[in-house]
């Protein structure tokens, strides 16, 4: 008889599975409620505004049954009582006996009709197996099913890894379902193998397992492989259904200690095999560089069309409903206490983390069980988990010191030296001008490309940067560390772009603009003969270059470097090259103007009023349309107590006159005014912004009405969709709710 391991669902879970089974077994809607302050009501429904059914749902693991007993008589009667439903049920995952639940129908009564309206651990067990696609619908309970955990144990398994099915185990209590699996799944069923890949600490491992669990539960025998593939051939079994584990089949670290005498060839033999047997499926998993380092350095695997069989694990897949739940199912399956644990119910502490660019759940776990095993107070364990995320040593580090070759890591660093994506042609031309082969440059990209590294094309081009936000951060930390280095690659710079650069690291990190000071010099050097280089390319050709921001960036740098050769570069930009005159970006205008006007320096302080001048009929030079409008007023207000009175009304002036025409139009005809209707919302809000709108511009109301409002919820938009399918607040809504959760505990 089927039983189900309710201990490995979280309480969230609980709930979930509680509504589905009770929906399906009295065929009524369930309305579902976060867990935290619930007054006695998990789930309800009502009819004709009366509630007819409450359900109440105890997710009761960790305390013994005596305590639910005290809880339901001392807590949970008075809030039913205070309810007054006319039906009340009880579902709890602990185990009653006839005992118990006499106990708890006395404290109910009259409320809880009969005892059979008392849910333990046995009856829903007996309610799932009736339910089945209850038991489907939901991954961690079928995974932790006893036929699934019977099979993990088989004696495959248990003769060659214990530690595989403890792992397995402890898997499927944190896994959160994204995307991946959708897709392993279906490349296993058309190919029926699947490389696995991605960054590490990403979730190729726990994917693995949970495919492994998967196909356990259809039948398959789980076969571990451990050191080469004529391990799977001696274990292979025609008349059983096999699915075949190789975690790290290209191994952790160095690739040419991995990969024995013609393994290439069986790994690819043994993939055809599988391919052509309807009772096999084969899972291995990799991370992206390894396996692109394994088809530059063997002949067999660079012919084989690995993309039809490879499944990448990616950030994208974790949108913000997933992230909660990979944090929320690690907080509750740690061993901290209850008060740490509560700390993550606060949208404060949850948010950062699962927003971070830098999410990864192995950082995530990871810095969890460090807090558990900390002796001192773990209440900072929610910091840690961001400082981890912002510097992420741990996920790159290895990486980097052991594992690439030293082309490989000068490309990170050239990467790194931009602040912006780079196109190949400019890259190679780098390449080519440090006497590098270009050779080592494609290999380089093609090792790290998907991994630390993304490629794409772009108006036929190809452009490249680093894959995710992470590997930039580490970048920068490893050049702080490694100051020899950061000061060779540094001394190599000849475009602004790389300039720029020292300027935000310079911005971010205290250390580095200590360094940049002290090495002033060299600094100087490369920023003079920078200023003048082209531009990079973009679309194909050679972006104009800007005067206007490079001489804001060099007047930032010369400021914060204490140098007036980088200031000069600057200055002379101003004074010779009409930057401000040719601008393109109103920021950097008014920065510029900022920067002279807040400098000590006499010369700075000199160049200042025909700045401002300048400035002022740059932005006044073209006022034709309400965006122009706009942007000016913008323009003025970052510069304000600079900008002369007069030009502020002046500007208010030409704002109000626009405004008033438009207005006027959109309220006779509306849309046929021809004005278009996102510029028609920008004038209404700026009229809004006046204490008596309907004086100052003619038709106001009646433009007001003509405006198609459609809701009135500005902060949410209702038909953005996550990767899952699902509505983007509902998402919040579950986070939420997951984490409130959190606040109880048995």
């Amino acid at each position: 008889m089927e039983t189900f391991d309710l201990s490995r669902l979280t309480d969230f879970d609980f709930e979930a599975v509680c509504k589905d089974i009770f929906e399906a077994e009295c065929s009524l809607p369930l309305e579902i409620f976060s867990p935290g302050p619930d007054a006695g009501v998990d789930l309800r429904y009502l009819h004709a505004g009366k509630s007819e059914l409450v359900i109440q749902c105890k997710h009761w693991t960790r305390s013994p049954r005596s305590k639910l007993i005290a809880y339901i008589e001392d807590v949970e009667s008075g809030k039913v009582r205070k309810l007054r439903p006319s039906r009340y049920v009880l579902a709890t995952s602990a185990e009653l006996t006839k005992d118990a639940k006499d106990k708890i129908f006395k404290a109910l009564t009259p409320y809880v009709k009969t005892p059979s309206d008392i849910y333990g651990r046995h009856e829903l067990d007996a309610l799932l197996r009736k339910h089945e696609h209850v038991v489907r619908r939901h991954l961690r309970l079928w995974l932790t099913s006893a036929s699934v955990l019977t099979s993990l144990l088989s004696k495959s398994i248990l003769t060659r890894s214990h530690q595989l099915a403890d792992d397995l185990g402890n898997t499927l209590r944190t896994y959160a379902p994204n995307e991946s699996h959708a897709r392993a799944v279906d490349l296993l069923e058309a190919r029926h193998s699947c490389v696995i890949a991605g960054i590490p600490g990403i979730g190729k491992t726990t994917l693995a397992h949970v495919l492994c669990a998967h196909y356990v539960s259809a039948g398959y025998e789980l076969v571990e492989i451990s050191a080469d593939l004529e391990e799977a051939n001696s274990l292979w079994d025609d008349k059983v259904a096999q699915i075949f584990y190789y975690d790290d089949f290209l191994g952790q670290t160095a690739l040419e200690d991995k990969l024995g005498k013609n393994e290439d060839g069986r790994l690819l033999s043994f993939m055809r095999r599988v391919e052509g047997s309807r009772n096999k499926r084969f899972v291995l998993t990799t991370r992206e560089y390894i396996l692109a380092q394994a088809r530059q350095r063997y002949e067999k695997l660079a012919r084989h069309r690995f993309e039809l069989h490879t499944c990448v694990v990616d950030i994208a897949d974790y949108t913000y409903r997933t992230r909660g739940e990979i944090l929320y199912n690690h907080v509750y399956a740690s061993g901290l206490s209850r008060e740490v644990k509560a700390i993550f119910a606060e949208p404060r502490v949850y948010l950062p983390i699962i927003r971070h660019p830098n999410f990864n759940p192995r950082i995530v776990a990871a810095t969890l069980a460090e807090a558990e095993l900390l002796s001192s107070d773990p209440q900072d364990v929610d910091r840690q988990i961001l400082e981890n995320l912002r510097s992420p040593r741990s996920v790159w580090s290895h990486i980097v010191n052991h594992q690439l070759k030293a082309s490989d890591v000068h490309l990170l660093e050239l990467i790194f030296s931009f602040s912006r994506d780079v196109s190949l042609e400019d890259m190679q031309d780098l390449w080519v001008s440090l006497d590098r082969n270009t050779r080592d440059l494609r290999n380089s990209i093609s090792i790290l490309d998907g991994t630390m590294v993304t490629s794409y094309q772009k108006s036929s081009k190809i452009f490249i940067g680093f894959h995710n936000p992470s590997v930039r951060d580490f970048m920068r930390d490893y050049l702080l560390d490694e100051r020899d280095s950061l000061l060779s690659l540094i001394g190599r710079f000849s475009h602004f772009e790389q300039v720029e650069s020292i300027l935000i690291m310079a911005k971010v990190r205290a250390e580095a603009l200590q360094l940049f000071r002290e090495k002033r010099t060299l600094l100087e050097e490369i920023a003079n003969r920078s200023f003048d280089s082209p531009g990079l390319r973009e679309d194909g050709v050679n972006r104009s270059v800007d005067l206007a921001h490079r001489a804001r960036v060099y007047l930032h740098l010369g400021e914060v470097l204490d140098s007036d050769v980088i200031l000069g570069c600057a200055l002379r930009a101003l004074d010779e090259g009409d930057a401000i005159g040719n601008a393109f970006d109103p920021h950097d205008v008014a920065e510029i103007v900022q920067l002279l006007h807040g400098s000590n320096r006499e010369s700075s302080r000199r160049v200042f009023p025909d700045a401002l001048e300048s400035a002022i009929e740059w932005i006044k030079g073209d006022l034709s349309s309400w965006e122009l409008l706009d942007s000016a007023k913008s323009f003025f207000e970052e510069l304000s107590g600079i900008v002369p009175e007069s030009e502020l009304q002046y500007l208010e002036m030409k704002m109000q006159a626009y405004a008033q025409d438009s207005i006027r139009a959109w309220a006779e005809v509306g849309p046929d005014s021809m004005i278009d209707h996102s510029v028609m919302e920008g004038v209404l809000a700026y009229a809004s912004e006046h204490s008596n709108p309907d004086e100052i511009f003619d038709g106001y109301a009646d433009a007001v009405a003509r405006m198609p409002y459609i809701d009135d919820e500005p902060e949410f938009n209702w038909q953005q969709r996550s990767d899952s399918g699902s509505n983007w607040l509902e998402e919040s809504r579950v986070v939420a709710s997951m984490m409130d959760s959190l606040r109880r505990g048995d």
